[in-house]
């Protein structure tokens, strides 16, 4: 059984707390512990001996220098030193000369004797500290709160969880390629028995005590894992349902009133900012005053509600960039608004919440739409139904794309369009088109041309091409039976050509999901 390490060493036992005056390596096994309280028996060290000064040689100044100095020449593998006797310049002089120095504030003859149990029996105190771990794993009732405890545990180790590739908890640390370590990996199985996650961690090379310890913790952490994502998947479904039922009365109250009035309010038309319900302040959401609604579009190939586990990431990343504002999970999204007190001055969506609002929606492939600013909960429900327009326009320009309904201009009225079906319909009418390899470019070609009214120059600013490929694009477009500058079908291939393009975006694959929980 290889010998414990002085990273090892420092999370639990008599080094656990002991002020780090400088960390080397600490990767080394720790082989032989000797108590030091002259300088002559430093001269006898062997090496990776963890050393442990009292008398004589911890009384600090030139005595301390010199037994780092003797220390550092016999390759000791740390030396221990009361607090009492650090300086600066001994401080210094560790980091020069690459020596582990650690200070305690017990007697050094006490910590010598406790240390001298665990380095004889390695294998004890390992099994010991496995003991320990597992009873805080057990305590764990969160994800983060799993990682956390192994984070904390395998000092100089970095855990991470990883679902389908990309990053849950933990630390982003684990997942980056380097040298002179070596990846441990633990598959964690879901309730049917089936790989649900990846537990990764990145030990430093050599290591051999710890390539024997981390695994072991790793199987640890898979029960108390399972348990509170288990956990966490109830209490999302509950708050979905919560949310997804107090929104819906949130609608009919207003559409209510709506209906009382006679008619929807003209868009020109002020709206009453009346009392909101009792209920939504319970759930943390803000009504009364003035209201910018956000609609974020569910991943590509989403039909119905977004699913728990979509949900569930989302949510991660909206409590790390966006925790002020709410999230409820609707027909093919997400939506949330942004509140403002009465009397607020009119002012744009800050800059920074449109690029947290797009760094949120390119890790889970969709885009995002603004309505306007709107008074009390009628006002909040026409700015929803704006920024579902806008989202719908900001899908043609690709996943993480955020466009507000007051510059999306009548464009927006074409995310209301059945995308699907006309694809189905261009397909038929389009033949020669579907099996070409060069498709996707000439339909966004043809595009281009058609919203710049024809313009060759413009539509080759746009694609960021020369004026002749677009011509080149032209006219195969024309041998596939696209005439677009025929003015009976023009509108129609314009129509055809934009469901084509937006469907391309909604099938591009979504990266990755990474998120830094460090524990």
């Amino acid at each position: 059984m290889a010998g414990l390490t002085v990273a090892e060493m420092l999370t639990v036992g008599a080094l656990h707390g002991a002020d780090e005056v400088f960390l080397a390596a600490g990767d080394s096994p720790v082989e032989h512990l000797v108590l030091a309280g002259t300088l002559p028996r430093l001269r006898e060290l062997a090496p990776n001996t963890l050393v442990v000064l009292h008398g004589e040689a911890a009384s600090g100044g030139w005595s301390l220098a010199s037994a780092l100095h003797t220390a550092w020449e016999r390759h000791a593998a740390a030396v221990v030193t009361p607090r009492v006797a650090l300086s600066r310049s001994a401080a210094l002089l560790a980091q020069r000369l690459g020596i582990t120095v650690l200070a305690v504030d017990r007697d050094p003859v006490e910590v010598a004797l406790a240390l001298a149990a665990e380095v004889a029996q390695p294998a004890a105190e390992r099994a010991r500290r496995v003991a320990a771990c597992a009873e805080l794993l057990a305590q764990q009732s969160t994800v983060r709160g799993v990682l956390g405890v192994l984070n904390a545990e395998l000092a100089g180790v970095s855990v991470a969880l990883l679902v389908d590739g990309g990053l849950i908890a933990g630390r982003a640390a684990a997942l980056r390629p380097g040298r002179g370590r070596i990846d441990v990996r633990v598959d964690v199985p879901g309730p049917a028995g089936h790989r649900w996650a990846e537990l990764v961690a990145a030990v430093p090379e050599p290591s051999r005590g710890y390539a024997e310890y981390v695994p072991t913790l790793l199987r640890l952490a898979r029960a108390p894992l399972l348990a509170a994502s288990a956990r966490q998947r109830i209490e999302t479904a509950r708050r979905t349902a919560h949310e997804q039922a107090a929104f819906r009365l949130l609608r009919e109250s207003a559409e209510s009133r709506e209906a009382v009035a006679g008619a929807p309010l003209a868009a020109e038309e002020p709206l009453t900012d009346s009392e909101p319900p009792m209920w939504t302040s319970e759930l943390g959401w803000r009504v009364k005053g003035v209201n910018t609604a956000m609609w974020i579009t569910a991943p590509a190939g989403t039909r119905g509600p977004p699913s728990p586990e979509q949900t569930t990431m989302l949510r991660v990343a909206w409590a790390e960039q966006l925790r002020d504002l709410p999230l409820v999970a609707d027909q093919g999204g997400w939506l949330s608004w942004w509140n403002q007190p009465p009397g607020a001055p009119d002012e744009e969506v800050s800059k920074r919440l449109r690029a947290l609002l797009g760094d949120v929606a390119r890790g889970h492939g969709a885009a995002v739409g603004i309505g306007a600013r709107r008074p009390g909960a009628a006002g909040l429900l026409r700015s929803l139904r704006e920024a579902q327009l806008a989202a719908g326009a900001a899908l043609a320009d690709g996943p993480g794309a955020v466009r507000e309904f007051s510059t999306a201009g009548v464009g927006a009225a074409l995310a209301a369009l059945p995308v699907g079906r006309l694809v189905a319909v261009a397909d038929l009418v389009f033949p020669a088109l579907a099996d070409v390899r060069d498709r996707e470019q000439i339909v966004r070609t043809v595009l281009a041309v058609l919203d710049h009214g024809g313009s060759l120059h413009q539509a080759a600013a746009q694609l960021g091409v020369h004026r002749n490929t677009v011509l080149a694009r032209l006219k195969r477009a024309q041998e596939l039976g696209l005439a677009y500058d025929d003015p009976a079908g023009r509108l129609a291939v314009h129509v055809l050509c934009h469901a084509l393009t937006v469907a391309g975006h909604r099938a591009q694959p979504t990266a990755a999901v990474r998120h830094d929980w460090s524990g």
